[in-house]
């Protein structure tokens, strides 16, 4: 039998119930105790991931408390373990309540006669240096220990001041000569020289230190003329001047000047890497000429990889305004380089050059300079048909089609030549297939109808490629061409034998692709075939739900039913059956929230047409009454004399303006969606916004214009093809609803009116719903836990505190990114946590005579707007309860971007508060004065009793 080792620390790897933070510590804090050195590892080593799940300051504060405890009395082994734990959890440590305990329990090993132990110490204490950044009594013991005669205490002690010289300007300041005599010092080692110039790169903080520390670094070039030590200084040189900034054209001059004159390749990397880092902080400071004398390096240098490096500086110029500016013309130096780097034999140097190139064409496209496209559109065609062919150019490939797709952007006259292009390349040979399709689907999504002409290719390839994902993105390809056509039979016959024929993934991915592209038909069939095939009753409801919304979308594009109204109802009735089920698929790690709001909103708005439908027809249906007159001279509202379509037009008004704050809402939650799907839910609730003007254009006897969202061909032009045609047919309702009859006398609702507006609900209703990427991908991942404090002893009971006193509520926070694959659409920049406290249970009888306080006791909110400090925030607030009785607190937290708007992510967390009342003053007059001192000793002890608090509630 197998021997299997007892893990007694619960990992929840294999569906453990969640601990929660207080257990975890606990188990934690067993095995530091225990007498074995393998579980004290053990616990150390896990102490990282558990601030990572838990990263709340009361948890942080102890838990570290315990491992400066045990390296103080543990050996070295253990030692190095708590460093390491130190060193992973860099961001945590100003989570620190007792840093002076902290310190004191770490820095006691200092005085140890081991070497080594002094050693660990002074690493630990460089790894926590930005919390102890002025700690005198440690900047003694570094500059001590750099005159130590061991080896280990004073790579220790050069480590420690690397550290503290990034956080301290006293230090950095102090150091400074330290450092510089050291270097210059012949006592010292050569490869401790190495370990001790870096350090200089951190003596920015005033000009005068920057000059001194430049003046060294320069003298010691001649002096040290070694490779490791000419790598060294620049690199350290290059650091100091990227801190700076004012020293970046004299750091460039220098690198320029090594790179043209020192023979060794070592040093020509490391200037070329300084060069690269200095584009990137201050392209625009580089000094006239510098760019010129880069390019005549590269004209001039017989090696190959060397101009491949240079082309890196190059590509990142390129993104400044001032380097393109500059070499705007054809014949620019920078542009004949790259044309003629362009046909090397290289293929990354052809590739390189070739985005260089075409990132100076679409500057000139972005500020409409006048410029010629075409040379670069034949070195990038030129480059394509090069390495097309070519199985270990995949890479370069993929440099070369962005650049098409980059050009297409910005020029749509290019669309139809790279598609013929590479579509030709697409069927002459198998290699690179899916890279080839997934740029015609990047140039295909910038105008409707662009691979119409490869078309039959497409149903050539699809019919014979065997790979799953190539058939995928075939399928993909297809959806897009015939987004604004009628299928013909033999595009659908091929989509199904390929679908039948596929994989179960390939299938979902198939019909993922159909829906998003509005063929809700073909996605429908596949979603049918696909729900009795899954693992799992999640997954059964989620195909459930989509089967059922695209049979609606479906039936909304025709179908069986002949009439608008009758359509309108079926997909109406089939939305109902997607929400049931997504809310049947969702579960605690998959809640389904977007989705399910979005499909019950697509339901609501479908209803809301189809009562505005019904209103019309009542005007024929249901003739004004013969006191409709009357009524409207009382009412003075003239449109009362057409009776029960007046009322109904402005329930729908009403009920598309509550349609569209519900599209506003879960705009408001979608913070991690992608552009497209945002842009997908604001012209949803541009619909709405529409409806409602027209609507009170013709039921509102005063109209004031209210303009609603541009659909100007600007925006046209800059979306993409499924928000093109959202817009399109948005302008078409808008033009619909100009030609709304202007009449010059009393304000009349016509037949001419109800067709206007039944022309509308069929444009609206029967555009298709393309289902948003946010709808079925997540490609962020952001969201907020919570803790609140205090917490009741025994869970679900209410807080008690005194009528008349104030509360201290402390709500922390951290906020969580998941993993994500196109990088962060918007990042957080505040949290807006807000905390509402209402009155559930009053007394009664002491709310009556005092008005004013029954009315302050009703409820107030307050909130506050906090930026996070390494993902961490806090807030603290103060409430009071003026009166007895069951109050309930609600705390909900916001987000805030880098652009100011907000987004309402939650979560959300509740708390009840039982407020007793005090004793009347007829019942105990000579205490009051006590009375006022127990209510003050009462918050005290409350405050108090926050403060040291370790019970938690995580807030998912």
């Amino acid at each position: 039998m197998i021997p299997v080792r007892v893990n007694s620390f619960n990992e929840n790897g294999l569906g453990e119930p969640e601990q929660d933070a207080n257990t975890a510590l606990t188990e934690l804090d067993k095995g530091l105790r225990s007498g074995r050195v393998g579980e004290q590892c053990e616990a150390i080593v896990r102490f990282p991931r558990l601030f990572e799940k838990y990263p709340f300051p009361i948890l942080i504060n102890a838990s570290l408390l315990k491992l400066a405890d045990l390296f103080r009395i543990g050996n070295n082994f253990l030692r190095v373990w708590v460093l390491q734990v130190c060193q992973q959890s860099e961001k945590h440590l100003d989570k620190i309540l007792n840093v002076d305990e902290f310190v004191r329990r770490i820095y006691s090993v200092i005085h140890s006669n081991d070497p080594v132990a002094r050693a660990l110490t002074l690493r630990t204490l460089g790894s926590v240096a930005g919390i102890i950044p002025e700690r005198q009594q440690v900047h003694h013991s570094i500059r001590r220990s750099l005159d130590s005669h061991d080896t280990v205490e004073v790579e220790a002690a050069i480590y420690a001041a690397m550290q503290f010289a990034a956080q301290s300007k006293t230090f950095a300041l102090s150091m400074c000569n330290k450092i510089s005599d050291m270097i210059r010092g012949l006592a010292t080692p050569a490869n401790m020289k190495l370990q001790l110039i870096p350090i200089l790169q951190h003596m920015h903080h005033d000009t005068h230190s920057a000059a001194l520390v430049r003046q060294l670094c320069t003298e010691l070039l001649p002096s040290y003329p070694a490779q490791e030590f000419v790598s060294v200084t620049l690199k350290t040189l290059t650091q100091l001047a990227a801190a700076t900034l004012v020293d970046i054209p004299s750091q460039v001059t220098l690198l320029l000047e090594y790179l043209r004159e020192d023979p060794r390749w070592a040093v020509k990397a490391q200037v070329v890497r300084d060069l690269r880092a200095l584009a990137q902080v201050g392209a625009h400071l580089w000094p006239a000429g510098a760019v010129e004398a880069l390019l005549e390096v590269a004209d001039t240098t017989p090696y190959e990889l060397l101009l491949s490096r240079i082309l890196d500086i190059l590509l990142v110029l390129a993104q400044s305004a001032a380097t393109c500016q500059a070499q705007l013309g054809s014949d620019s130096p920078l542009m004949s380089l790259c044309e003629r780097s362009s046909y090397s034999a290289n293929p990354t140097v052809a590739a390189k050059a070739v985005q260089v190139m075409t990132d100076v064409v679409c500057y000139c496209s972005r500020e409409d300079v006048a410029h010629d496209v075409y040379r670069t559109v034949d070195t990038v065609e030129l480059l394509f048909l090069v390495v097309a062919p070519t199985e270990d150019c995949s890479r370069q490939l993929s440099t070369c089609l962005r650049c098409a797709v980059c050009l297409c952007r910005h020029r749509s006259d290019l669309v139809p030549r790279f598609v013929q292009l590479l579509g030709a390349q697409l069927v002459a040979q198998d290699l690179h297939r899916v890279l080839l399709c997934e740029a015609l689907g990047a140039i295909g999504g910038f105008q409707a109808g662009a691979l119409v002409p490869i078309l039959p290719d497409l149903l050539q390839l699809l019919q014979s490629c065997q790979g799953s994902r190539e058939k995928v993105m075939l399928c993909t390809l297809i959806f897009q061409t015939m987004l604004t056509y009628e299928w013909p039979l033999e595009i659908r016959k091929a989509v199904e034998a390929v679908s039948e024929k596929a994989d179960l993934w390939a299938n979902y991915r198939i019909a993922r692709s159909a829906a998003r592209y509005g063929h809700h038909a073909v996605a429908a069939n596949i979603f049918g075939r696909l729900q009795e095939n899954v693992a799992s009753e999640q997954l059964h409801f989620w195909l459930v739900s989509l089967e059922a919304l695209c049979r609606g979308e479906t039936a909304l594009q025709g179908g069986q039913l002949p009439g608008t109204v009758q359509r309108i109802e079926t997909a109406v009735t089939h939305c109902c059956k997607a929400t049931a089920a997504l809310k049947a698929a969702s579960t605690p790690a998959h809640s389904l929230q977007f989705a399910t709001d979005y499909t019950r909103l697509r339901g609501e708005f479908l209803q809301c047409l189809a009562q505005l439908a019904h209103a019309c027809h009542s005007l024929c249906t249901a003739p004004p009454p013969a006191v409709a007159s009357s009524v409207a001279e009382s009412s003075r509202d003239p449109l009362q004399r057409f009776g029960h379509i007046t009322a109904q037009l402005r329930k729908c008004v009403k009920d598309f303006r509550l349609c569209g704050e519900m599209y506003w809402k879960l705009y408001q939650s979608a913070f991690d969606a992608d552009p497209a799907s945002l842009a997908n839910i604001q012209i949803l609730q541009q619909m709405c916004v529409l409806m409602a003007h027209t609507l009170e254009r013709v039921s509102q006897a005063t109209y004031q214009e209210d303009p609603v969202l541009d659909f100007s061909d600007s925006i046209y032009q800059q979306s993409n093809l499924e928000t093109q045609q959202l817009v399109k047919r948005c302008q078409q309702a808008s033009a619909l609803a100009q030609q709304l009859p202007q009449a010059e006398g009393p304000k009349v609702i016509s037949h001419q009116h109800v067709e206007i507006l039944l022309r509308q609900v069929e444009v609206l209703s029967q555009t298709p719903l393309y289902i948003p990427r946010f709808f079925f991908q997540v490609l962020q991942s952001t969201s907020v836990k919570l803790a609140i404090s205090p917490q009741p002893r025994v869970p679900g009971e209410p807080i008690a505190v005194q009528s008349g006193s104030q509360l201290a509520v402390k709500v922390e926070g951290v906020i969580l990114h998941g993993r994500r694959w196109a990088g962060r659409f918007r990042q957080t920049a505040a949290v807006t946590v807000t905390v509402s406290c209402q009155l559930q249970q009053p007394r009664t009888a002491q709310l009556q005579p005092d008005t004013k306080m029954g009315e302050a006791a009703g409820g107030s909110v307050l909130t506050q707007t906090v930026s996070p400090h390494r993902d961490y925030f806090t807030a603290q607030f103060l409430l009071a309860f003026p009166v007895g009785g069951q109050y309930m607190l609600l705390v909900e937290a916001a987000v805030l971007d880098e652009r100011g708007d907000i987004w309402r992510t939650g979560p959300r967390a509740s708390m009840a508060v039982k407020a007793h009342e005090e004793p009347t003053q007829r019942q105990l007059p000579h205490r009051q004065g006590a009375g006022f001192m127990h209510r003050e000793r009462n918050v005290s002890e409350l405050t108090s009793e926050m403060n040291v608090l370790i019970i938690w509630q995580i807030i998912d």
